[in-house]
């Protein structure tokens, strides 16, 4: 998978279907030399002649020049581009050193390859062993300095992924400065590439942008710290001409939960570099003798068959690599929340009926949202203060009583957060991160605790365990609603850190209470989707896709985020919004885990047996939508539709969705469903027909009938033995089959 020529100086990581060729040339410079489809040989000569200036020097008071076409600082694709030489592209790495200089420079020192993966300290990272990758481990040297930098690269065998990090290390004697680290560069020519990227606000949490790649470039960021919408860390690197199933395409995600930056352009030569790194205008860190700072991971994913090839590797690569093996496969519950059913006005009474009709319908999980604990009657006060409001609710009680109708019970925490109002505070007002220089901005009323600090940590962990220790609770969500602002220590500490700190303690933080309680289900929020991505995936199976529970808008959130996560990590939910049926609705929210946002006494008894229906829906199809193939075959971005069918891994079932914004009159409309055994015989409970697979997907299933506004489909595909031959019935529509074959 991963070979060393040493004539050459080329590295070849490769697996069946991705080639990635990395070249050392004579000055200890790497070069990129492909990336793409499988390529068995490399003729150097020809990937790096560079008709450009060629690169001289001066080696005392001797003009060196080298003759040949090979190579040139200002053009040469590269693995790790220096920072204020001759290539002002955009730098990998940035160091500020004793004296001042920025001038980076990095040359090659050694390298080893060994079997499986390196993975970051203190970071959430991908899991793989020794049969499913390889890592080539490049070691550089900074050229005046005993600073070195290792670059890691991990391919893997079965899927077109590679897996960067890298680790600085200080070995000089001097203090340095970082102010800029990347976790991956990619430096190749350009094929008229576009970015789709993912840019949002609350309630729009995702929203599709697609942005021709240009001269001009362009940055795709977030520096709100931990609680951001405005970009998503995931994006695509696309031919313009390339489809959801044509062309090539490659995806890229970070494995982080708080500032980062892409920088992507073409430069003067019409090539591209894209740079994946921690946000470096809200980023310096201090590195001291023999300390090392290590960066997130970052993943690639390679695709010459478009879009939907990306979204398969990225969700396999999650559900197989990232996410706790317990909960990859086991069904999940399905819950009710009491937030929008109550908010804050609840009692021991009023949770426990909630229980006792969450039993009739078949909800497995009452979760209690806000408002247990403290003082907290309003959003005003308490969070910190992590102690049972007695007054108000009797937890055990309510627990016990779930648990004695065979139900679980779970719980909300906000627990990286403080009132101003709350005893916390009162008691230790230096745990608030923010700057004593400066009046504190108090959004949603509150401040962040200061998680760069470990007795803080420590302190809100005690809190927890009191909680978890004491109480038999199934289900956490875990909450953050406000970014960081105002930023300060109490120590006055180094304000570049702080952000980067800030996630380390989360991280921390949530790895003790994920060793402490491994077999309670977390569901991680912010605000909605604030923090959707791969770091928060590493400890928790799902996430609260969006607070937006309207249909309309989560056909569109959720489609987005199908691009780079499985539909297992997205948590959708039934609401009260009027805006369609309560089975409409369901259909939505039936793609993610699902679950209800409402107060059920206020449904009518036909919406009550409704759910009961729906429900047994949703476990008799749960293991397709956890674990099949997502195929997107209409985007919703660009057309009145929503379409994608999901197909389990053995191709003997697959589901098919359709939604649509705007009514239309009858057009000539088919659905070509993706995915399936061509030569299998599909009974389809659309229409009670039985094809074969290959008619399904080129020709399709026709729906060229008017539709209505909203009108939302769900039916399956089921694998037969033999084609079935149906007539209709004219007067009563009943079906008559009898064997073809």
């Amino acid at each position: 998978m991963i070979d060393f020529n040493k004539k050459t100086n080329i590295f070849h990581l490769h697996n069946k279907e991705f080639s990635y060729y990395i070249g050392i040339n004579p000055l200890g410079i790497l070069i990129h030399l492909y990336s793409g489809e499988f390529l068995s040989e490399l003729y150097p000569e020809r990937v790096t002649e560079r008709y450009a200036e060629r690169f001289a020097f001066l080696d005392g008071d001797k003009e060196v020049c080298d003759e040949s076409y090979y190579y040139s600082e200002l053009s040469s694709l590269h693995e790790c581009a220096s920072n204020l030489k001759a290539d002002r592209r955009g730098s990998f790495i940035t160091i500020e050193h004793h004296n001042n200089s920025t001038i980076t420079d990095f040359r090659y020192h050694s390298h080893k390859i060994i079997k499986g993966k390196v993975n970051p300290k203190g970071l959430p990272h991908f899991k793989a062993s020794e049969n499913e990758c390889e890592t080539l481990i490049i070691t550089l040297k900074d050229v005046n300095e005993e600073i070195y930098l290792e670059l890691n690269y991990t391919l893997f065998k079965d899927l077109n992924v590679l897996i960067r990090s890298n680790k600085l290390i200080n070995k000089t004697s001097n203090l340095i400065k970082l102010k800029r680290i990347s976790s991956l560069e990619l430096d190749i020519p350009n094929k008229d590439y576009e970015v789709l990227s993912l840019h949002g606000t609350w309630a729009n949490d995702r929203e599709v942008e697609i942005n021709k790649v240009t001269h001009a470039g362009m940055i795709i960021d977030e520096n709100h710290g931990a609680r951001g919408f405005k970009h998503n860390p995931g994006i695509l690197l696309k031919e313009k001409n390339s489809t959801l199933d044509y062309g090539e395409v490659y995806g890229f995600n970070l494995v982080y939960s708080g500032n980062f930056k892409y920088e992507i352009g073409l430069d003067q030569w019409d090539q591209v570099r894209l740079l994946a790194m921690l946000n470096d205008d809200t980023f310096s860190f201090n590195l001291d003798k023999n300390e090392t700072f290590e960066t997130p991971e970052c993943v690639m994913v390679y695709s010459n068959s478009g879009i939907n090839k990306v979204s398969q590797t990225f969700h396999d690569l999650i559900r197989d690599n990232l996410i706790e093996k317990e909960f990859v496969k086991k069904e999940r519950p399905i819950l009710i929340n009491s937030w929008e059913g109550f908010y804050f006005d609840f009692d021991t009474n009023r949770i426990k009926k909630l229980i006792d009709e969450a039993k009739e319908v078949n909800i497995d999980l009452v979760v209690l949202d806000d408002g247990w604990f403290g003082k907290r009657n309003a959003d005003n006060s308490s969070l910190g203060d992590w102690t049972v409001n007695n007054e108000k609710i009797n937890l055990k009680e309510v627990i016990d009583y779930a648990h004695s109708k065979d139900m679980k019970f779970g719980l909300w925490v906000e627990p990286e957060m403080i009132s101003y109002d709350s005893d916390l505070y009162r008691a230790h007002p230096e745990f608030a991160l923010f700057n004593r220089d400066h009046k504190p901005t108090l959004l949603r009323h509150q401040l962040v605790l200061d998680l760069t600090n470990d007795e803080v940590v420590d302190y809100v962990f005690d809190k927890l365990k009191n909680i978890f220790d004491n109480y038999p609770i199934d289900y956490c969500k875990w909450d953050f609603n406000r970014h960081l602002a105002d930023i300060g220590t109490f120590d006055n500490n180094n304000e570049g850190e702080i952000y980067h700190r800030f996630i380390l303690g989360t991280y921390k933080l949530l790895s003790k209470f994920k060793e402490r309680y491994p077999h309670i289900l977390l569901e991680t929020c912010s605000a909605g989707g604030g923090r959707f991505d791969l770091g928060m995936l590493y400890y928790s199976p799902q996430i609260w896709c969006s607070d937006n529970t309207n249909p309309y808008s989560r056909v569109l959130i959720q489609y987005a985020t199908n691009i780079f996560y499985p539909l297992s990590t997205i948590g959708s939910h039934v609401s009260a919004d009027k805006a369609l049926s309560i089975q409409d609705k369901a259909i939505v929210a039936a793609f993610g885990t699902f679950g209800y946002e409402l107060d059920l006494s206020k449904l009518s008894e036909e919406d009550k047996a409704k759910i009961v229906e729906i429900n047994k829906l949703i476990r008799d199809w749960h293991h397709i939508v956890t674990l099949g193939d997502y195929y997107a075959i209409s985007s919703p971005f660009e057309s009145n539709f929503s379409t994608f069918n999901i197909v389990s891994k053995e191709k003997k079932e697959a589901l098919v969705f359709n939604f649509n914004f705007r009514p239309e009159q009858t057009k000539g409309r088919f659905i070509r469903v993706k995915g399936l055994d061509k030569n299998k015989n599909y009974f389809n409970s659309l229409t009670n027909d039985v094809y074969k697979g290959d008619f399904y997907m080129n020709v399709g299933i026709n729906i060229s009938a008017p539709i209505k506004e909203g009108m939302t489909m769900m039916f399956v595909l089921k694998e037969v033995n033999s084609l079935i031959k149906v007539v209709a019935n004219k007067k009563a529509h009943a079906v008559k089959r009898e064997k073809l074959m």
